[in-house]
């Protein structure tokens, strides 16, 4: 997750390319082979086909040098191989490889920078067309620096310096790497003595989740490397205790959440890096005595990963503390994502391969940044061409759906032209992690957050984390007050309540009882997401400690001269601030509208502002990013007052509109506000006859009478309805509801739901263990 990323090539360059290379817990699946199949092959001939097909990963052949998009990456291949290599110290009285990678100075980074240099030699040596390939003196000092830091560092008699990551699993990945690459090269002596030093630090698979996949491919690669058979054999069985859905702790849910470090989620690093660790190593063993079922990835592809990817961007809010690291930003985590589920194709069933090799290239054409793989090596970018050229794979097309992750506090609404995350937390889930001195101003990217994309996915990309105001993320409602770097992390809240329920994978009501950390704050928000618009709705904001409490609607970055409307007429056109009492509606260029349903004062603000990514992350390894990066934002925000008693706002979001589709839309609105109190907030859509509400106790909402807590979304349709209901606290047993209107039969039933009666339609329904998943019944009426 670590390694750094460099500037790419173009998508044209890509597709260019030539033809492609071939290149509770589930345990992994032991193909068989009897009957008419070929005969197993030796043990021996088992190894070699692993380094084989592992090696193929970095270095193939039977491409043409020539062709423009292959003789781009050569060219990268070569300059960064003569890089490290003219950087490397080389003299017998060194004391390290290279000047910025010692341990005494940067510390545990040094063993991966030194590991990943030494890679990077090694794959300028051995690829074909590189322009030091086959280069003697390269080879001798490759191998001769594998040698000095296996002797001096990474198997002598000493603890490892720093953090365990790099010693036991960036470090060792990529010094599997190089010696794979090198292998025919290396005698065996060599090969045992680097075996023995990756023993010391990764004897065997360990940790959870992303991190056990990570050791499990460490540990498969040293026993390929070795012909050690209980060294595979120790990898796969770790690879089979990730291979599956957790209950609980780190890992994947069947409701495509992921979650690591107990409390976060993090599709976008740690779960990405499940991925990363298992197509080389089901690539490694295909075919062999110990090869592994895949399928399981096609289900995180599909739940956990495919909602979340917007144009080729992995969205903010799954990707945790890495929103701090200048290298890894949303697009750069994307392509991450799309290059280890490339590598994922030959391990998936053949049933699964038409769905995956459409979804996969709809990322690829999808991608906003000009090129999503701008730093893979030959074999992944001439399979992605390969799919790109690839007539008979249909292009999926974009994703509509909404979708709530109960086990992770998020939701996602997509359309084709714009999505919108919801990030939240409650006392499952913490409000954000700040470990390593990373993500140092993550304070509300929780808290409620709304994450707005409706362009090319990079508008939270483009150094918007160091640049934006952080007190003021979109979405949310906060106490105007100073905070400390990293204070209130991984605070969660006293209340349960955060989630909502969905209908049919296109409506869904969602909602979090807020309990600001550091703060008297709480209130109750709610966002009711249709088919154009997304209703957003405040109610019970209250706030005793004497600060001023704002709710923040917009906070965006700028690209140039965007021209924001409030009632038609522009405001704030330069660097300034103003405040328009009875805002109806405004539109900002490029993003859309956003209407009040009530007349409100909103606040706004266009401000250039200056921040530098060391303001947000002192790792270490970003001690050098300390450059002055400018940005411009446009702001608005609804101010609640000093200490506020059950305050409330109503705002709809429309994005994409044009300014006159919002003011048409502010005259004559298709959604009604039915409830925005204390105990119940809803909105209807009236168009598609859609009323969604989040009951935060006992109550009614137009037709919809609630016994209980809980989120219901009721699509009412002249033959139908649907009824989709949900738990958001985690806690509850059961929901009684009463819907004021006769159905005649159940058309779809849910084992979880019982009809009391059809008319009026009441129901009860069992959230006894749902942990917060959505109950749907359908009926005629």
């Amino acid at each position: 997750m670590n390694d750094r990323r460099t500037p790419g090539y173009s998508r044209r360059a890509l597709l260019g390319a030539g033809a492609a290379v071939a290149a509770g817990t589930v345990a992994p699946t032991v193909l068989a082979t009897g009957g008419s199949a070929a005969p197993r092959p030796s043990a021996a001939d088992d190894f070699a086909l692993m380094r084989q097909q592992w090696r193929a990963l970095h270095v193939t052949s039977g491409y043409d040098p020539a062709d423009p998009a292959v003789a781009r990456v050569l060219t990268r291949i070569t300059d960064d191989g003569q890089r490290w290599w003219s950087s490397m110290a080389k003299g017998s009285g060194r004391t390290y490889l290279w000047s910025d990678a010692r341990p005494a100075v940067h510390r545990s980074f040094a063993i991966r920078d030194s590991f990943v240099r030494l890679r990077a030699m090694a794959l300028a040596w051995a690829t074909p067309g590189a322009g030091l390939a086959g280069d003697a003196t390269l080879l001798a000092d490759t191998i001769g620096g594998l040698d000095w830091i296996v002797a001096n560092w990474y198997d002598a008699p000493r603890p490892p310096d720093d953090n365990w990551y790099e010693w036991e699993i960036s470090g060792p990945r990529a010094f599997n790497d190089a010696q794979v690459i090198l292998y025919d090269r290396l005698a065996a002596s060599k090969l045992s003595a680097y075996g023995r030093a990756t023993a010391r630090h990764t004897p065997r698979p360990v940790y959870t989740a992303a991190n056990r996949a990570l050791t499990a491919h460490v540990v498969v690669g040293r026993g390929a490397l070795l012909s050690d058979a209980a060294t595979v054999a120790s990898g796969v069985a770790g690879l089979g205790d990730v291979l599956g859905y957790v209950t609980s702790g780190d890992g994947f849910y069947r409701d495509g959440s992921f979650i690591q470090h107990d409390y976060y989620p993090y599709a976008g690093s740690y779960g990405a890096s499940i991925l990363d660790a298992l197509a080389p190593a089901l690539a490694t063993v295909a075919g062999t005595a110990r090869q592994i079922d895949g399928s399981m990835a096609v289900n995180w592809i599909r739940d956990a990963f495919d909602p979340l990817i917007w144009r080729g961007a992995f969205m903010d809010m799954a990707m945790g503390r890495v929103i701090s690291r200048p290298d890894e930003q949303n697009h750069a985590m994307g392509g991450y994502t799309l290059t280890a589920a490339l590598g994922l194709i030959p391990a998936v069933p053949a049933g699964d391969q038409p769905w995956l090799r459409s979804v996969l290239k709809e990322w690829l054409l999808a991608d906003a940044s000009g090129d999503p793989l701008p730093d893979r090596n030959i074999p992944v970018r001439l399979t992605a061409a390969a799919l790109m050229n690839d007539d008979t794979v249909a292009r999926r097309g974009p994703l509509a759906v909404s979708k709530v992750y109960p086990r992770q506090d998020r939701i996602v609404h997509r359309k084709p032209t714009w999505a919108l995350g919801i990030s939240m937390f409650s006392s499952r889930i913490a409000n954000y992690e700040s470990i390593n001195d990373e993500n140092l101003r993550g304070w509300l990217t929780a808290d409620g957050a709304t994450y707005l994309y409706v362009g090319d996915g990079g508008e939270f990309g483009n150094g918007y984390w160091p640049t934006v105001d952080p007190t003021r993320i979109p979405g949310t409602t906060a106490e105007v007050r100073s905070r400390s770097a990293a204070e209130g992390r991984g605070y969660r809240s006293t209340v349960n309540w955060a989630g909502g329920a969905t209908a049919e994978g296109r409506y869904t009501a969602g909602g979090i009882n807020l309990a600001a950390q550091g703060s008297t704050l709480t209130a109750k928000k709610s966002w009711f997401c249709f088919d154009e618009e997304v209703v957003a709705l405040g109610a019970a904001i209250t706030a005793s400690g004497g600060g001023r409490i704002n709710t923040y609607v917009e906070n965006r970055q700028l690209g140039g001269a965007e021209k924001l409307l409030v009632n038609g007429a522009e405001v704030v056109a330069a660097p300034g601030w103003t405040e328009v009492p009875g805002t109806r509606w405004l539109h900002l260029t490029g993003v859309g509208g956003y209407v009040f349903p009530t007349p409100t004062q909103v606040d706004f603000r266009r401000e250039a502002r200056t921040g530098r990514w060391t303001d947000i992350n002192k790792h270490p390894v970003y001690a050098g990013q300390t450059g002055a990066i400018t940005r411009t934002y446009l702001s608005a925000w609804i101010e609640h007052g000093t200490s506020p008693s059950n305050a409330s706002y109503a705002y709809v979001l429309l994005p994409t509109a044009t300014p006159e589709r919002t003011a048409e839309y502010a005259a004559s609105p298709n959604t009604r506000v039915v409830a925005n109190t204390p105990t119940v907030q809803a909105a209807r859509a009236l168009s598609s006859g859609v009323l969604a509400i989040n009951f935060w106790a006992a109550g009614t909402a137009s037709i919809v009478t609630s016994q209980n807590a809980g989120s219901v979304v009721l699509v009412e349709r002249p033959t139908e309805l649907v009824l989709a209901v949900a738990d958001p606290t985690h806690r509850a047993s059961q929901i009684r509801l009463t819907v004021n209107t006769a159905a005649t039969s159940v058309l779809t039933p849910d084992p979880n739901v019982q009809v009391v009666t059809l008319d009026p339609l009441t129901v009860l329904v069992n959230v006894s263990g749902a942990a917060g998943a959505t109950r749907t019944i359908r009926l005629t009426r």
